[in-house]
């Protein structure tokens, strides 16, 4: 099977771990192409090589308009590369309206018409396209096979729009498991071995007791970082706590200034690379991610939940948009903007270390089963067998018809 997978999300190496499980898959023969960059809100990147699979075959193409994920497209390679390649599934991860997926599926349509085209979308607000949008929107389902969804909200919004074609609810990215739980296989209990996944944090951050509540990401309203930094202000102990917020944003000098006005302990770490996020979270007790619902985001899933599950960490979140079916019963889920339980559920936490160690294992068990690269990636297979099979049926379906009018 031949597949061509588009997407900026794979211009950071750490990123690469998905497509690599699908690479190793019987069958597969892969070409990866990202755009030379991207401009992130935290960062900006040169695209990395991709090194994690021998039978990747990864083209960096000249994009224009990198880091405006619906505006970006590529310059004419893209198209001399399909019809070269003539790919059997070409996945490209952007939006509905998205121009890069358009300028794929005009390719695909002029120089590969046989392969069968799919998209991926985390877009989970309600939304009308107007304009250019519509347009494109309209196109590029009219000449999608499929359809991948971040979230069931953004399954729904595309049926609501009109796409009745296969979609699938899977996250775009999953989790590595650490080395220390390779290969292990907990019995389902209350309370698993350590080696499951707990760690406990060492005590290098701050005063040798301190409780660590951790952030990380966006310091934006949105992310729900002024509602911690109160939640933590009014909690019991909060002498005996440190917070540990590692990102870069807007909301970062009312950040400083509350903790300032509230006299708690703030330890602040600007943003750092994908890959370096793990040596961060082994320094927290729980993990926090509090985001808040606004008219023009809600939290599409909380990847950063996945990399403290992975880290042994114990996770809090807020009911914003899927995160909590990402915690599911592995992590503490409070009502977004209620600083107040915020503070209990912390508090609880605090004082209870076999619960933290009990949600760490529960964690781990739940990453094995739903949110491993490798279970993602044999999902997404799954999806590209089947489109495969039903092209193959209508094409026969097709020929025995021109057949049969022949005769």
């Amino acid at each position: 099977m031949k597949i061509l997978y588009v997407g900026h999300t794979y211009t950071v190496r750490a990123n690469h771990a998905k497509i690599a499980a699908l690479a190793r898959l019987p069958g597969v023969e892969l070409t990866l192409v990202t755009p030379q960059g991207w401009k992130g809100p935290l960062y900006n990147n040169r695209t990395d090589l991709f090194e994690g699979a021998p039978n990747v075959d990864h083209k960096i193409l000249r994009a224009y308009f990198i880091g405006k994920e619906s505006a970006y497209f590529f310059g004419p390679s893209l198209f001399s590369l399909i019809a070269r390649l003539k790919p059997d599934i070409v996945h490209v991860e952007q939006g509905a309206y998205a121009i890069s997926y358009a300028e794929v599926l005009l390719a695909v349509k002029l120089f590969s018409p046989h392969s069968q085209a799919l998209f991926f979308t985390w877009w989970n607000l309600p939304y009308q396209p107007r304009g250019i949008k519509r347009f494109l929107e309209r196109f590029n389902f009219a000449n999608s096979s499929a359809a991948i969804a971040g979230n069931a909200a953004a399954r729904d919004i595309l049926r609501n729009h009109g796409f009745n074609k296969p979609i699938s609810v899977l996250p775009q990215l999953g989790i590595e498991l650490p080395s220390s739980g390779a290969g292990f296989q907990p019995e389902r209990s209350d309370i698993l071995p350590a080696s499951a996944g707990w760690k406990p944090a060492p005590r290098d951050l701050a005063a040798p007791h301190a409780f660590i509540i951790g952030y990380a990401g966006r310091i934006t309203v949105e992310k729900g970082v002024l509602d911690l930094v109160d939640a933590v202000g009014m909690m019991a102990k909060p002498e005996d706590v440190s917070l540990y917020v590692v990102g870069a944003g807007t909301a970062l000098p009312e950040l400083k200034r509350r903790e300032a006005h509230l006299g708690i302990r703030l330890h602040h770490h600007d943003a750092v690379r994908n890959e370096d996020i793990p040596e961060y979270l082994a320094l927290m007790d729980v993990l926090v991610l509090p985001s808040r619902s606004t008219p023009n985001w809600v939290e599409q899933f909380g990847h950063i939940l996945l990399e403290a599950m992975a880290a042994g960490v114990p996770v809090v979140g807020s009911s914003s948009g899927e995160i909590p079916n990402v915690i599911g019963d592995a992590g503490v889920v409070f009502a977004e903007g209620d600083t107040i339980a915020l503070a209990r559920a912390l508090d609880a936490l605090q004082a209870d270390e076999d619960e933290r160690r009990r949600l760490a294992n529960r964690a781990f068990l739940r990453l094995q089963e739903r949110f491993t690269n490798d279970i993602i990636a044999r999902e997404q297979f799954r999806l590209y067998e089947s489109l495969l099979v039903k092209s193959n049926t209508h094409s026969q379906a097709y020929s025995a018809k021109e057949a049969a009018h022949a005769a």
